[in-house]
């Protein structure tokens, strides 16, 4: 605000992310940072193998393989979580994109007259992202995705009445707070 620009900040909604981890894909991205292959064996051995069942009352289902998903509550899964995410920050061109571990938040400041360009920034980069998490098998819950403009009074009274974005058939309208990380 001091530099007289409103923020167009984005918190994205990713749905069951450490459930959505792909094995293959994580061991194919601890190789490529450098992990030795002994340690992607063992990360590989701690992943495959897992299966899962339901109870209820006294009926149990049958047992599955799990294909996915790093396991909730340990210690292990937050850091392998953020390496398969990795290139999630590159995949704006025009926005900054910020994760702590499932949690990603797109920002773009710009000048009320630049508004209408902004918008097809934005636009253009929650593509970019929406394209990145299909890759990654992420998925995006747009209902849950909140937009908001941050900015003086004067300058927000400013802007296009239509800021709204489309985002994976949804349209997404600013709302005046949101709660964050």
């Amino acid at each position: 605000m001091d530099q007289k620009s409103v923020t167009a900040l984005i918190l994205l909604d990713l749905s069951k992310a450490f459930d959505s981890v792909h094995h293959p894909t994580l061991l194919n991205k601890l190789r490529h940072i450098g992990a030795s292959p002994e340690v992607v064996k063992w990360f590989e051995s701690y992943l495959t193998g897992r299966s899962q069942f339901v109870r209820i009352g006294t009926s149990v289902s049958s047992s599955l393989n799990i294909t996915h998903g790093v396991p909730q509550g340990a210690i292990l899964s937050p850091l392998l979580f953020s390496i398969y995410v990795n290139e999630l920050p590159l995949a704006p061109r025009h926005s900054s994109l910020n994760s702590y571990v499932d949690d990603s938040k797109m920002f773009l400041s710009f000048r009320v007259n630049d508004a209408t360009d902004t918008k097809e920034y934005l636009q253009a980069d929650l593509s970019r992202v929406a394209k990145c998490c299909s890759e990654l098998h992420l998925l995006i819950n747009p209902k849950k995705t909140k937009y908001l403009l941050i900015g003086t009074r004067q300058q927000l009274q400013n802007l296009p009445t239509d800021m709204c974005l489309n985002f994976l058939g949804e349209t997404i309208r600013p709302v005046p707070s949101a709660k964050d990380l």
